[in-house]
């Protein structure tokens, strides 16, 4: 028996495959073809260093040499699975509401503020109504009280006959509409003098447009006052006869605090 017969003999394999083979093995091993044929028949020593790797390849020539089966149907190919972003995240069947701290601005979700403390209305209300009180006193209560030092309980002027003239003067010119002659009992008139009360024979007036005439003797003298009237300025002049500038002088003039009516304290 041949060496490429006992070598087929004893790997089990056609002789042209196995011919095939020792030729490749005798080129990659730098051997001649017999050497091969005669270490895979087993009577050499290159047998021992035959790679295990020669059944491999003796497997696989077989395989290829082996007639090719019957062609199967044609089947569709087959639907690949969408591949999916390794950075995306999976999303649940159901998913979960997003916490309101992850809304963005395209977010549907409706920011809710949650404060770590309760509302307090009761605090502030009360604290709005104790302001208004305290203002109340300073500016209305506190300015009305009567000194102590002064007897005054009543508003009234001892006016002369020519004063009195010289009031209806005063309202017939209609100094009314742009002078009050009123002490409110407010912060802002504590300068005017004692507070107005109800029983005030001076013209109350409606708008304080120029200054308040309440005690308006207390601050000018008879020159001044009639300055003021004929002479114009930031006032208008008004034109009178002398009777009637000398009443409505002396009317101004004897409207002074201190001719206010005064009564001892029973």
């Amino acid at each position: 028996m041949s060496d490429l017969a006992a070598a087929a003999a004893a790997v089990g394999a056609p002789e042209e495959l196995v011919q095939r083979s020792a030729e490749a093995r005798a080129q990659a091993n730098g051997t001649s073809i017999e050497e091969v044929l005669a270490a895979w028949a087993g009577g050499g020593s290159p047998a021992a260093a035959a790679p295990a790797e020669a059944e491999s390849d003796t497997q696989e020539a077989t395989e290829t040499d082996a007639a090719p089966p019957e062609p199967a149907e044609e089947q569709a190919p087959a639907e690949e699975p969408p591949v999916e972003d390794p950075g995306s995240a999976i999303v649940p069947t159901e998913p979960a509401p997003a916490p309101v701290a992850a809304a963005g601005p395209g977010s549907d979700v409706i920011p809710i503020l949650v404060t770590e403390k309760n509302d307090q209305p009761l605090v502030v209300i009360f604290g709005a109504v104790a302001m208004f009180v305290v203002l109340a006193l300073l500016g209305w209560v506190f300015p009305s009280l009567p000194s102590d030092s002064d007897q005054v309980v009543t508003s009234r002027i001892d006016f002369s006959a020519e004063a009195i003239e010289g009031r209806t003067l005063y309202q017939q010119l209609d100094c009314a509409s742009c002078h009050t002659q009123m002490v409110r009992p407010v912060v802002a008139d504590v300068a005017l003098g004692p507070v107005t009360l109800d029983d005030t024979n001076q013209v109350l007036g409606t708008r304080r447009i120029g200054p308040d005439l309440t005690y308006v003797g207390s601050r000018l003298g008879p020159a001044e006052i009639q300055g003021v009237i004929t002479q114009g300025g930031s006032h208008p002049v008004v034109s009178l006869n002398d009777e009637d500038l000398a009443a409505l002088t002396n009317y101004l003039v004897e409207s002074q605090s201190d001719n206010v009516e005064t009564a001892s304290d029973e």
